[in-house]
């Protein structure tokens, strides 16, 4: 029997302040609050208590990862969002994913540092929900051996990551893997995965509009035990408003998969019913950002890898939660100059509108860190 596995990303950064050269030595106030703020507010009221409500009422099974820098906002806010979350993980259809803190790149550099953030949020995850997760999501699905081995070593029995071209090519993301260190490893469909996120309210796309019943039966009509379809939760409400029908399409398509004798399971879930393939190696660093599902989409480019490498400089602060926060992968994502789609994406995400602000300001907050929190 087939079965459909929901997962959904939660993160919202702490966007930094335009932070002008006068204020460096002056101002430490680095991030822009009030910005952040207009964004969240916003964001829960079109997405995350709609997108939760529906989840909860229509007995929707899904695995979601939270990064610890949207809880802090969320719960500095009180934010109903957190008790909707609760009593959603609490009735056993919800499942929560570990991942690093502060969503950042710490797997690619350094070991002891992504140790720490993910222990960070483990415990914030079992003082705020009272869960231990056993799944864990990197930073943007970014996943190789080594960082599969990291994760293993952390204590985790299952990591998902992106079922690129090349590696589906030869490997069906429709089944669950082994990897090379032994943990279960699910790999994202992504196509079905962003005829939702990105082409659902694409009115020049040949499939549009898509409805309930015609996903239900492409899903049925895809070889495998598995369907992994992996989004940002902000694709129900935010990026796709309520106006296109998103959320009528997801409270319908749960009766649309029984019809097809389809079942909804959490990742956990998925785990314990499904059959496992072999073992998958993946040497290559991969993630599901952009057309090349690389690194590049924060490190490719000069600017993002002076910023990164002046950040990694800063390590040895007492200051690490501040660090920490200036770590989160969303800072070098806004410096991006790709070329076409890519980087319209980027654009559309960047409160600056220009990759070069964005660099100036974020390495001006450093040199201000590195002036008062390093001397």
């Amino acid at each position: 029997m087939k079965s459909v596995v929901f997962y959904f990303q939660m993160h919202q950064p702490r966007r930094i302040k335009e932070y002008r050269r006068s204020e460096v030595s002056h101002n430490h106030d680095y991030f822009w609050e009030e910005k952040n703020k207009e964004i969240l507010e916003r964001i829960i009221e079109k997405c995350y208590v709609p997108m939760t409500k529906v989840l909860i009422e229509n007995d929707i099974k899904s695995s979601i990862s939270i990064s610890g820098v949207l809880l802090e906002q969320l719960l500095d806010m009180n934010s109903s969002v957190i008790d909707l979350l609760k009593e959603y993980f609490k009735s056993g259809k919800g499942e929560i994913l570990g991942e690093t803190y502060y969503h950042s790149l710490s797997s690619i550099w350094d070991e002891e540092e992504f140790k720490r953030q993910v222990e960070k949020h483990i415990d914030t995850l079992s003082r705020t929900f009272g869960i231990i997760p056993s799944t864990f999501r990197n930073t943007e699905l970014i996943y190789n051996d080594k960082i599969s081995q990291m994760v293993k070593d952390l204590g985790f029995e299952t990591i998902i990551t992106e079922g690129t071209d090349e590696i589906i090519s030869k490997n069906s993301p429709n089944f669950i893997y082994k990897t090379i260190s032994g943990l279960n490893l699910f790999l994202r469909n992504y196509r079905l995965s962003d005829d939702i996120s990105f082409r659902f309210s694409n009115r020049s796309w040949n499939e549009y509009p898509l409805f309930a019943d015609k996903y239900a039966k492409w899903i049925f009509m895809t070889e495998g035990d598995v369907i992994n379809l992996f989004m940002d939760y902000e694709t129900f409400g935010e990026h796709n408003w309520k106006e296109t029908g998103i959320f009528d399409f997801m409270r319908a398509l749960p009766n649309e998969l029984k019809k097809y004798g389809i079942d909804l399971f959490t990742i956990n879930e998925a785990v314990k019913n499904k059959g496992k393939k072999y073992e998958l190696g993946i040497n290559k660093t991969i993630s599901w950002a952009d057309t090349e599902r690389d690194l590049s989409a924060w490190l490719g480019n000069e600017m993002q890898i002076e910023a990164f490498e002046m950040m990694k400089t800063l390590k040895n602060t007492k200051n690490k939660d501040l660090w920490g926060l200036l770590q989160t992968s969303d800072h070098f994502y806004y410096m991006s100059t790709k070329h076409f789609s890519d980087q319209e994406v980027h654009e559309y995400f960047n409160p600056y509108h220009s990759p070069y602000l964005a660099f100036i300001y974020y390495t001006n907050i450093l040199e201000d860190f590195y002036k008062t929190f390093l001397d």
